[in-house]
């Protein structure tokens, strides 16, 4: 974690070593984490904002993937905010470095899998990419949008990573209206 260097990763301050359990110390981001803020702000900030954010966390997220790291738990409570509503991509206790090859996959034979933002075939064959954590950050992008609403709400874990071979349902948003908005471009 202390070899990144980028505006929308978790900032490490220092570690603390002298004592169990082994603590870090990150940058302190006064709204914590993404889906719990969201939940407290609901409704109150414009797409624009919304867009903002999530702009903040894919550049994040290419960062990583540039230094040949994949997340494998990128969702909106692994992502934190500061007092400007930029969004910082933080727990990396799954993230494992990839090949200096496109094609790299990491590969796990055990331990848990967070079901709801990870990609079918990562769910199917452990095989963890840049294209997994895409997926993830649709996930993130459907949470941002609703304002913090868990993904698959009314489904169990199960029924979520049993159809691998289809399609999941779409995500809907619960706004009864259509979110719209214009920029104007000079």
């Amino acid at each position: 974690m202390g070899q990144f260097d980028h505006p929308n990763i978790i900032h490490l301050e220092g570690v603390v070593t002298k004592c169990k359990p082994v603590m870090i110390i990150t940058e302190y981001m006064e709204n914590g984490s993404l889906d719990a803020f969201l939940r407290k702000n609901d409704g109150r900030f414009t797409v624009i904002q919304l867009v903002g954010m999530l702009r903040g966390i894919g550049s994040g997220m290419k960062y990583l993937s540039d230094m040949s790291y994949v997340h494998r738990d990128l969702a909106a409570r692994n992502i934190l905010v500061n007092s400007n509503l930029v969004c910082k991509v933080s727990d990396f206790g799954m993230s494992r470095v990839l090949e200096d090859d496109p094609e790299a996959a990491y590969t796990t034979r055990g331990g848990k899998i967070p079901i709801r933002w990870t990609a079918p075939e990562a769910i199917a064959y452990r095989k963890f990419t840049s294209a997994s954590d895409v997926w993830s950050y649709g996930i993130v992008m459907w949470e941002v949008m609703s304002y913090g609403e868990r993904p698959y709400w009314d489904m169990s874990n199960q029924d979520v990573s049993f159809p691998l071979t289809l399609r999941l349902p779409l995500l809907s948003l619960s706004s009864p209206t259509p979110l719209s908005f214009s920029v104007d471009v000079p």
